[in-house]
C-alpha cells in the first residue's frame, strides 16, 4: 500500500506545474532520481530535503550497507553554497540473495530524506549535489546525476513535496519501543572459527512474522538471513546469524530489524572489551594502579549520598562500643569490615557467573529487581525491628565463629551492618568506583575479584582503622541510657530505609506489588512488638515472621501494573533517543543526555544541586540545547548497552554532545553546576559568553 501511494504522489508531482522545491528527473528507464524539499523557500537555519529514487521493475539500487555486492548511492554536495552540513536518513532495505550473495536493496520508488543545515539562515541557498548510485537487475550500470536547486529566502509554504517527505520520514527505523519491539537479549556466541549473533526480542504490540535482521559493522560483506525461532504465539523470536570468523563488534555494530512495515534501529552487543573513542581505556596505568584507583572509590563510597541511609547501622557499630573495653570494639570493626568484604566478594562472584553467561552486566543492576527491592525492604524493616529490641538477630554458629563472637550479639549486628553497607551503596557510581568497576567487568575472573576486593578494602578501612587503633571508640560517651534512645532513633531511620526501598518499588514493579509488600511488612512490624510484648511463646511469631517474610518475597512476583518511566518530557526533558542525537548535532544543536533512576540517590542529588541551579536552568531551555532523559530503573538493553559505550557501568552518567564534540563527552558522577555549565560551552558550536559565569 506504501510504495502505491508514493507512486500516485509521484504521478501527481510529475505534472505539478510548480518545481520550485523540486528538480527535474534524470535518469532513464533503469533508475532515475531528482532533489525535492519540503518547503519552495528558506525560513530558518535548517531545511527538510529529501533524494526521491524511481526504480522500474526489475531494476534496484542499494542500502548505505550494500552487502557482497552492490555499491551504496555516494553523494557530493561541494558545489553548494551557504549549506554547512546534510545529515541522510535510510528507509529500511529488503534483503536478495543471488548466489548466496547478500544484498540489501532498495527497489520502485522510494525517498532518501535529508536534514540539511544552512550557514546563513538569512541568506538564500544554492544546493547542488552531485550523486553516483547503481542501477542492478541481471547486471549493474553505474549511474550519475548532477541535480541543483536554488532557494530564496522567505515566509513560504509548504511544497506540494512535503507531504511525500512526511510519508518517507514516518518511514525511517526509529528506536525498538516505538516499533512496539523490547530487546530481551542479545549476546555473541563463540564455538571455534565459528560466530553466532543472537537476539531475543519480544513484541509489545502485534506478533512477528518473518524477522530479518540487517547487521552493520561484520565486515565489507552482510551477515545472511537469520534463523527465527518462535514462542509465546509469536510474540517472542530469537534471531540467530552467522559472523565473520574474524568479526570484532564495536560501538559501531549496528542492528536493523524489519518484520514487514515494522522497522527499528538499535547498537548491537557491544563486547566488554570495546570503548568509546571519548573515554580512554581506564587500564592504561596498569593494574596496580586501577588496585588502587579501586581502593580510593571504596574509601569514598562511605561518603556518598547512597550510603548516607545505612549510617545509622555503622554509627551504632562504633557507639555500642563507647567507653567500653578496647577488646570489644575491635571485635566489632573488624566484624563490620569482614561484612563488608564479605559482600564485595560475593558481589564479584555473581558478575563473574553473570558475564560468562553473557548477561548484561551494571553497578546496581540489582535495584532493578522487584526481589531484591522487596528482600532488601524486608531485612531493613527486621533491622529495624531489632534496633526497638522487638527482634533478636541471629546467624548461623559458623557465621558467628568467622566474626570472633557467640550466636548472638554485637559482633553479629556489625557484620550484618557491613553486609548492608555493601548492598545498598551498590545503586550509585562514585568518583573512581565506575573507573574500577569498567576495568574489572572487560577483564577476567582474576581482575573481577581483585578490583572487588579492593574497593571493599576501601569501604572498610575506617573500621580497620578502629581495629587497630580500637582507642578511637573511647572519644564517644560511655554507654548508658541515651543508648536505648539512639537505638531507637536509629531504628527509625531504618525504616526510612525501608520506605525509600518500597518508593523504589512503586517506580519498577508498580502500585499492586507495593502496597501488597508495605502491609505485610507492617504487619510484621505489629507482629513483633505484640509478641515483645507476649513473650511466653517465642515459637509462633518466629513462624509468623517467616511466614509474612516469604509472603512479601512472593508478591513480588505479582505482575507489575501501572508502571510509567520515572522521567517524562515535563520540564523540557525529552525521551532518550539516542538515533536522533547524530541528526541533532548536525543541525548544530547541543544534546545533554542524562542516565538516571528512581534508585540511583546522587542522580537526585545532582538533579537537586546541578540541573536544579538557576544559571544550569536558563542554558538547558535555550532553543540550541535538547536535554535527553533516560529511565535505568527497569532493565533496559538498549540503555546499558549506551552506557558501556562510554567504558561505564553504573550510574549516575551525563554525557553531552554538540558540534565540537559529536562523539560525546560524559561528565563525573557527582555534578557541579559549573562542571555542566562548561561541557555545554565547550560542546556548543560557539561558546556561550556570560560576565557572571562561575570560575
Amino acid at each position: 500500500m506504501r510504495s502505491g501511494l508514493l507512486a500516485a504522489g509521484l504521478c501527481f508531482l510529475s505534472i505539478s506545474p510548480s518545481l520550485a522545491a523540486a528538480t527535474a528527473w534524470i535518469g532513464d528507464k533503469r533508475g532515475s532520481v531528482r532533489l525535492i524539499t519540503a518547503s519552495d523557500s528558506i525560513n530558518g537555519s535548517s531545511l527538510q530535503a529529501g533524494l526521491e529514487f524511481d526504480y522500474p521493475e526489475p531494476w534496484h539500487g542499494y542500502w548505505r550497507t550494500p552487502g557482497d555486492a552492490g555499491i551504496a548511492p555516494v553523494l557530493d554536495w561541494s558545489a553548494s553554497r551557504n549549506l554547512k552540513g546534510q545529515v541522510v536518513s535510510w528507509p529500511a532495505p529488503s534483503r536478495l540473495v543471488v548466489s548466496d550473495l547478500q544484498n540489501s536493496v532498495y527497489s520502485g520508488h522510494f525517498i532518501l530524506p535529508l536534514d540539511l543545515t544552512l550557514a546563513d539562515p538569512h541568506g538564500a541557498a544554492h544546493v547542488a549535489l552531485s550523486i553516483d548510485y547503481a542501477a542492478c537487475a541481471d547486471i549493474c550500470v553505474p549511474k550519475h546525476a548532477e541535480l541543483v536547486l536554488d532557494l530564496r529566502t522567505g515566509a513560504g509554504g509548504a511544497s506540494a513535496e512535503s507531504d511525500l517527505l512526511a510519508a518517507a520520514r514516518s518511514a525511517i527505523p526509529g528506536t525498538p519501543a516505538a516499533a512496539g519491539i523490547e530487546i530481551v537479549r542479545q549476546h555473541i556466541e563463540s564455538d571455534g572459527n565459528e560466530r553466532l549473533l543472537v537476539v531475543t526480542l519480544h513484541s509489545t504490540a502485534e506478533a512477528f512474522r518473518r524477522p530479518d535482521l540487517f547487521v552493520e559493522g561484520a565486515g565489507d560483506g552482510l551477515p545472511p538471513e537469520p534463523s527465527a525461532a518462535f514462542s509465546n504465539n509469536g510474540q517472542t523470536v530469537t534471531l540467530t546469524t552467522e559472523l565473520p570468523p574474524d568479526f570484532k563488534p564495536s560501538d559501531q555494530t549496528t542492528l536493523t530489524v524489519v518484520d514487514g512495515f515494522r522497522t527499528a534501529e538499535f547498537a548491537g552487543p557491544v563486547p566488554l572489551t570495546a570503548r568509546s573513542r571519548a573515554t580512554p581505556p581506564p587500564h592504561e596505568g596498569g593494574l596496580l594502579a586501577i588496585l588502587l584507583v579501586a581502593l580510593l572509590g571504596g574509601l569514598i563510597l562511605n561518603l556518598m549520598p547512597c550510603v548516607l541511609p545505612i549510617l545509622s547501622i555503622k554509627l551504632f557499630a562504633f557507639a555500642q562500643h563507647a567507653g567500653g573495653e578496647q577488646v570489644q570494639a575491635r571485635k566489632g570493626a573488624v566484624a563490620t569490615a569482614l561484612g563488608i568484604l564479605t559482600s564485595f566478594l560475593l558481589l564479584a562472584a555473581v558478575l563473574i557467573g553473570l558475564k560468562q553467561s553473557g548477561a548484561a552486566l551494571g553497578w546496581g543492576i540489582q535495584f532493578q529487581q522487584p526481589w531484591f527491592l522487596v528482600a532488601m525492604a524486608a531485612v531493613t524493616t527486621l533491622f529495624a525491628a531489632s534496633f526497638f529490641e522487638w527482634l533478636p538477630i541471629q546467624l548461623p554458629q559458623a557465621i558467628a565463629q568467622i566474626s570472633g563472637g557467640s550466636a548472638r550479639g554485637p559482633q553479629i549486628e556489625a557484620f550484618l551492618s557491613g553486609v548492608f553497607a555493601t548492598l545498598l551503596a551498590t545503586p550509585c557510581s562514585a568518583p573512581f568506583v565506575g573507573t574500577a568497576v569498567g576495568f574489572a567487568l572487560t577483564g577476567g575472573p582474576l581482575e573481577i575479584l581483585a578490583v572487588f576486593a579492593c574497593l571493599g578494602l576501601g569501604m572498610a578501612l575506617p573500621f580497620m582503622a578502629v581495629a587497630i587503633a580500637p582507642r578511637l571508640v573511647t572519644w564517644l560517651p560511655k554507654p548508658g541510657t541515651w543508648m536505648v534512645r539512639l537505638r531507637q532513633v536509629l531504628g527509625l531511620l531504618l525504616l526510612g530505609t525501608a520506605a525509600w526501598l518500597l518508593a523504589v518499588l512503586w517506580s519498577v514493579a508498580g502500585a499492586v506489588v507495593t502496597v501488597t509488600v508495605t502491609v505485610l511488612l507492617a504487619s510484621l512490624l505489629v507482629l513483633r512488638a505484640f509478641a515483645t510484648h507476649r513473650a511466653s511463646d517465642q515459637k509462633w511469631p518466629g513462624i509468623a515472621t517467616a511466614g509474612l517474610v516469604a509472603a512479601a518475597l512472593v508478591a513480588a512476583s505479582l505482575p507489575a501494573s501501572g508502571v510509567t518511566g520515572q522521567h517524562d518530557e515535563a520540564d523540557g526533558w525529552q525521551a532518550f533517543d539516542p538515533a536522533a542525537i547524530d541528526t541533532l548535532v548536525a543541525q548544530g544543536k547541543t544534546v545533554l543526555v542524562d542516565v538516571t533512576a528512581s534508585w540511583c540517590l546522587t542522580c537526585k542529588v545532582n538533579e537537586l544541586t546541578a540541573f536544579a541551579d538557576s544559571q544550569v536552568k536558563e542554558r538547558l531551555a535555550q532553543p540550541g540545547t535538547i536535554r535527553m532523559r533516560a529511565d535505568w530503573s527497569r532493565p533496559n538493553p538498549a540503555i546499558a548497552a549506551y552506557i558501556q559505550r562510554f567504558g561505564r557501568f553504573g550510574i549516575p552518567m551525563d554525557v553531552v554532545y554538540g558540534p565540537r564534540n559529536s562523539d560525546g563527552q560524559a561528565l563525573p558522577e557527582v555534578l557541579t553546576p559549573t562542571t555542566v555549565l562548561r561541557a555545554l560551552d565547550d560542546a556548543g558550536a560557539e561558546k556561550m559568553k556570560s560576565a557572571d559565569r562561575r570560575p
